[in-house]
């Protein structure tokens, strides 16, 4: 970033000189630190403003005709800059030979893009780097050109299986699907699914009901979980908002957004339709508190820049007061330089962390995807694992051999300003690769799924059963656990809690269960920033055991101030054995998309105080935590503790203001704070916490 022309030319004149001679002029010392770093330094150009994700497997499953790109224009304050802008556009696109589909401003969040279509061998001059064919590129206007398709993979049917008996649904739904469409009769979704559907997207594939994979694959997830091992189905219906209709332009059909379609405009007008209504029609989804949002934008890798899908929902999650949970996306080749012969032929850990270093050589072209690198989202990545036991491999291997890995197709993070991305992990399925044809092969090829798995089973069209892998199952799984975890807050509770209260509560349970496995494989390099604060090991709403106790508590908070939490501590702590403090801090922030530091409210934890000396925290700790929207802190101890009942471990929340400021607002959030003693001390924590719990709390008739 240069203040001026002037400055700009000097850094191109210091980067020459350093090319030609190693050196830079006297004054200009930290560029040659800066310069040892780079591979090259220029203005932005058109080779910057294009995106267009895994372009050769595009172009060699588009059809010949028109396809669909989105432009995204440089934000200008002016409107009238804006509408001279979007007018010269509109002219290059039609002199390039295509056409304008629709354009949408949303000032909020600084946004201003355009849908279009354009014919394909356009695409194929800007796949050879021919950028002077596409006027559009060269345009001053243009931030970039993006054309995606969504890559998902799905095994052969099998007839669907008789499930154990689950009760009907019953209430309102907590949970909204955005995807495709489902198969609403399938056996395993009729009567547990309800699908709203303004657009009339089902209509598109009234005769094609096999082609609605991803939106019946997620729909499943939400409702059984994985079906290998599922046991029952979600208490409530699940609500589902299509946005995703099969693409009539690729030869496989794939679930994308309708052609004029531009994302930050669908997510704002779909949370209206859900919380406010069209003007027309009351809201339809007022009971909503958790929204999953399997779909990426592999053209919309993160580099540090938060994208405008991202920024949208940002804004929209802490408008509405909704928690969205997000897949992390996918990266599905993989490039071994050494050949792939020589991967698969290593076994167990070595063959396992032989992948976990080329996943790491490979970061950062291996980020978030759109709009998984939202600040107040969860976004969620993808474990190694299923419940499809042992499978026959075949002409297959596998690349973590059996040992616990994160799935090496899974998009890592860090998110905005290094904070921890992705949040959570998830089973996402296990990835295999098809063995090498030839010892020289670099680039190990994803075996098809088979239809007897490995991965997460889920429903498909026909009635039938398929397997999947990735971190759109995964988020689904999350999503089912948030909506369970709805309820649990709702059981506990004493009064009506508002919506945006009910989400940062089911937040923080979702997380408070996170753990980094100690078989997890994880390559040094990319900690956190690979697994994310763990894996969901459990699902609180279920309850406690005896020696652990969890408490909720649920505020709102202002700039500057801070909030202390007591959780009454039980006796027999004076016995050596471990003791587990578990510390999730959750909120929404409002954002000011036109400030660096973007998130508008700061809330943090330090160390509780009153139970002892809790030293460093295991898993993930240090700043890093401090950065985006939670905070999941686990400490031990080991030592004896001579506190008990009348004492307090006792947590303070800060709350900082940023990126010009909350300008009076409150924000909602909540803690979860656990304590866990090792079961063999017989330590009965929840009986203890329990009583002192209720005494504190004043009760009214009738509550």
């Amino acid at each position: 970033m240069c203040i001026n022309e002037q400055s700009k030319a000097n850094i191109l004149g210091q980067w020459r000189q350093w090319q030609r001679t190693g050196q830079v002029s006297a004054g200009y010392a930290p560029l040659r630190n800066l310069f040892e770093h780079l591979k090259d330094v220029r203005p932005w150009g058109p080779q910057d403003r294009i995106r267009i994700a895994e372009l050769a497997a595009a172009l060699s499953g588009m059809l010949p005709g028109e396809h669909t790109v989105e432009i995204e224009l440089w934000y200008r304050r002016s409107a009238s800059l804006r509408l001279k802008a979007e007018s010269e556009v509109s002219a290059l696109v039609v002199e390039s030979g295509g056409r304008v589909v629709s354009a949408a401003q949303i000032e909020e969040v600084g946004y201003h893009g355009m849908k279009c279509t354009v014919p394909l061998d356009l695409l194929q001059q800007l796949a050879t780097g021919n950028f002077d064919a596409v006027a559009a590129v060269k345009s001053s206007h243009v931030m970039y050109l993006r054309a995606t398709t969504q890559s998902v993979s799905f095994s052969d049917a099998t007839p669907a299986r008789s499930l154990p008996d689950s009760a009907p649904p019953a209430g309102e739904p907590v949970l909204c699907v955005l995807d495709g469409v489902p198969v609403a009769n399938h056996p395993l979704l009729a009567g547990r699914v309800i699908v709203f559907d303004p657009d009339d997207l089902a209509s598109d594939t009234a005769s094609e009901t096999e082609l609605r994979r991803h939106g019946t694959a997620m729909a499943s997830v939400c409702v059984w979980g994985d079906l290998s091992d599922s046991t029952s189905a979600a208490a409530r219906p699940i609500l589902v908002r299509p946005i995703l209709t099969p693409a009539l332009d690729t030869q496989d059909r794939v679930e994308e957004l309708r052609d004029a379609e531009l994302a930050p405009d669908l997510m704002r007008r779909v949370f209206r339709e859900l919380f406010e209504g069209d003007g027309t029609v009351g809201p339809s989804g007022d009971s909503v508190v958790v929204i999953n949002l399997s779909v990426g934008d592999p053209a919309a890798p993160f580099d540090g820049v938060l994208s405008s899908w991202a920024r949208t929902i940002d804004w929209l999650s802490a408008t509405y007061g909704v928690v969205v949970i997000v897949s992390a996306g996918n990266h599905r080749s993989l490039t071994v330089p050494s050949g792939t012969n020589g991967l698969s032929s290593l076994t167990g850990a070595a063959r396992a962390k032989a992948v976990n270093a080329l996943v790491a050589d490979a970061v950062p072209r291996r980020s978030l995807l759109s709009p998984g690198d939202s600040l107040n989202a969860l976004t969620i990545g993808a474990l190694n694992s299923d419940g499809a036991g042992a499978v026959h491999l075949g002409y297959r291997f596998d690349p973590a051999d059996g040992e616990l890995i994160v799935n090496p197709a899974s998009a890592l993070g860090a998110g905005h300003r290094r904070s921890v991305k992705p949040d959570l992990l998830a089973p996402g399925g296990r990835t295999l690769f098809q063995s090498p044809i030839t010892p020289t092969e670099t680039e190990p090829r994803p075996a098809p799924q088979s239809a007897y798995g490995p991965g997460i089973k889920v429903a498909s069209p026909g009635g039938a059963e398929v397997f999947t892998v990735g971190t759109s199952p995964a988020a689904a799984a999350v999503s089912r656990a948030a909506a369970r975890a709805v309820d649990a807050v709702l059981g506990i509770t004493n009064r009506t809690l508002t919506r945006s209260e009910l989400a940062v509560a089911t937040k923080a349970l979702v997380a408070h269960s996170a753990r980094v496995p100690n078989d997890l494989l994880a390559d040094e390099a990319l900690q956190p920033y690979a697994h994310g604060y763990g894996v969901v090991l459990r699902d609180l709403a279920g309850g406690c055991e005896p020696h652990e106790a969890s408490i909720l508590f649920v505020d709102d908070i202002g700039a500057n101030e801070q909030r202390t939490l007591s959780f009454p501590l039980p006796d027999g702590l004076h016995q050596r054995g471990v003791k587990r403090v578990i510390g999730t801090l959750a909120w929404l922030s409002p954002v000011n998309w036109r400030h660096r530091q973007y998130r508008c409210a700061a809330l943090d934890f330090s160390q509780p105080s009153g139970l002892t000396n809790l030293g460093t925290a295991v898993d993930v700790g240090g700043d890093r935590p401090k950065r985006g929207t939670l905070q999941h802190t686990v400490w031990e101890v080991t030592k004896a503790v001579g506190v008990g009942i009348g004492t307090d471990l006792n947590l303070t929340v800060h709350c900082k203001e940023q990126a010009g400021g909350l300008h009076g607002e409150r924000v909602d959030f909540a803690v979860a704070l656990s304590l866990w003693v090792a079961p063999e001390l017989a330590v009965d924590v929840y009986a203890q916490v329990q009583q002192q719990v209720a005494a504190r709390v004043p009760v009214s008739p009738g509550q």
